[in-house]
């Protein structure tokens, strides 16, 4: 059994503990270290790849030209008209999703007329998958930038006017808010938001995690201030013992 095969079989937890004792830089409570947990994230995620690549593209198939996102999701929560609020005209629209990890949610909605991705691993994401399966989630039809999503793109300012979705994602970044920044700037009046993400660790943060407020009502004030209109909270899927989270669906102004 290779290295990497032995470490894939590994359970999560056991995972972070190994990746922690060899890069002590992504422990909890120490200074970030963005190279160190980028290994430890792109580890995690072959692990996601080799396991669940199959199941999940051919569900990715499956949708054609349609969403990945429904009316009984965990932003929408059964909100009809929201829902066709939100669908309406999309094909003439650009998404982007900020941290996509190795499948994210925008890859399938073909639906738009652009479809943009931000996440640092993006490229050995595609290139893992390619080399696995022959084939990836990360069409040549999507544009994919594989750089920090702290990092301003000047050609993306106020150029979303469909959709920006970032779920798990914004918790695992060296500036969160700044992050929040990038998005309000690229998000065009109209363009809707949906994020979800934990804003606090409650049993202490461990490899490449951050926490951003304990407080969820700050959390909304603060995309508030960034100019969208938070139109309705997105349902809880964590353990309120382990994570204070927060999700959302909101519109820029």
């Amino acid at each position: 059994m290779t290295l990497s095969a032995a470490i894939r079989s590994l359970t999560r937890p056991a995972r972070r503990t190994l990746a922690e004792r060899i890069f002590p830089g992504i422990g909890a409570g120490a200074a970030w270290d963005h190279a160190a947990a980028q290994r430890y994230e792109l580890e995690s995620a072959r692990n996601t790849i080799f396991q669940s690549f199959a199941r999940v593209y051919a569900e990715w198939e499956s949708y054609g030209p349609a969403l990945s996102f429904g009316v009984g999701d965990q932003w929408f929560r059964g909100n009809a008209s929201l829902y066709a609020a939100f669908r309406d005209g999309i094909e003439d629209r650009a998404a982007l999703e900020i941290g996509s990890g190795p499948f994210g949610h925008l890859a399938p909605c073909k639906a738009f007329k652009r479809r943009i991705i931000i996440d640092p691993l993006a490229l050995a994401y595609r290139d893992m998958q390619q080399a696995e399966f022959g084939k990836t989630f990360f069409t040549p039809d999507i544009e994919l930038h594989a750089t920090a999503a702290e990092v301003r793109i000047p050609e993306l300012a106020g150029a979303i006017d469909g959709l920006i979705v970032s779920r798990n994602a914004i918790d695992h970044c060296d500036d969160p808010l700044a992050v929040l920044g990038t998005i309000a700037e690229y998000a065009a009046p109209g363009c809707w938001f949906f994020l979800w993400t934990d804003i606090w660790h409650l049993a202490g943060l461990d490899a490449g995690h951050r926490n951003i407020t304990r407080s969820a009502s700050v959390m909304q004030a603060l995309i508030e201030g960034l100019g969208f209109e938070v139109i309705q909270r997105g349902a809880t899927i964590r353990n309120p013992a382990e994570y204070i989270e927060f999700g959302c669906i909101a519109r820029k102004q």
